[in-house]
């Protein structure tokens, strides 16, 4: 099952309806004995409520968790990973892809990871996925994007690496489960 962070991440980073958030709170409830009250506080949630309610589930398991976070980013890299391999199996489309690509690029970038005033971060992680997304519309299909494919192969892997090495630097509680 996933946890509150992996719901918030598929939240920023793609599209999340409010009944699938419900749906999960519901089944947390039924598989936990120790439930916090924000979770129940899901299941009356509007649109506007759950993403304040799944960041402060997520602060509790780890009080740097932030959009921006080195934990943040692992589970959206994760996600990525996720979407990208659902892509090459023909389960999703070229735009479903493309619009997490973008928002994981926008989302990290000039993210805090101690670097001089003067450079931006960038989740170098992302490869050429981004370029590849480059005038991505509706009207893309899997045979009109023959590059996706092959950079999305090629960056699963590296994006797997990523994930690894940081994963391991992560300490106690705020380590995020394996791939």
């Amino acid at each position: 099952m996933k946890n509150y962070q992996e719901i918030l991440v598929e939240c920023w980073y793609d599209q999340v309806d409010l009944e699938y958030i419900k749906e999960w709170a519901y089944s947390y409830i039924e598989n936990n004995d120790d439930i916090p009250e924000e979770v129940f506080e899901l299941l009356d949630a509007d649109k506007y409520q759950f993403e304040s309610l799944l960041l402060k589930l997520s602060k509790s398991m780890d009080s740097d968790f932030s959009p921006q976070s080195i934990s943040a980013e692992i589970l959206a890299a994760k996600h990525l990973i996720k979407v990208a391999t659902k892509y090459l199996n023909d389960e999703v489309t070229p735009m479903d892809v493309c619009r997490v690509v973008g928002k994981i690029d926008g989302g990290f970038l000039g993210a805090s990871r101690g670097l001089p005033d003067n450079v931006a971060y960038y989740p170098d992680w992302l490869g050429n996925l981004y370029n590849s997304c480059d005038w991505c519309d509706d009207t893309w299909t899997s045979s009109s994007a023959p590059h996706l494919k092959k950079d999305l192969e090629t960056q699963i892997s590296n994006i797997g690496k990523w994930v690894e090495s940081h994963n391991k630097s992560l300490k106690g509680d705020a380590k995020i489960r394996a791939l």
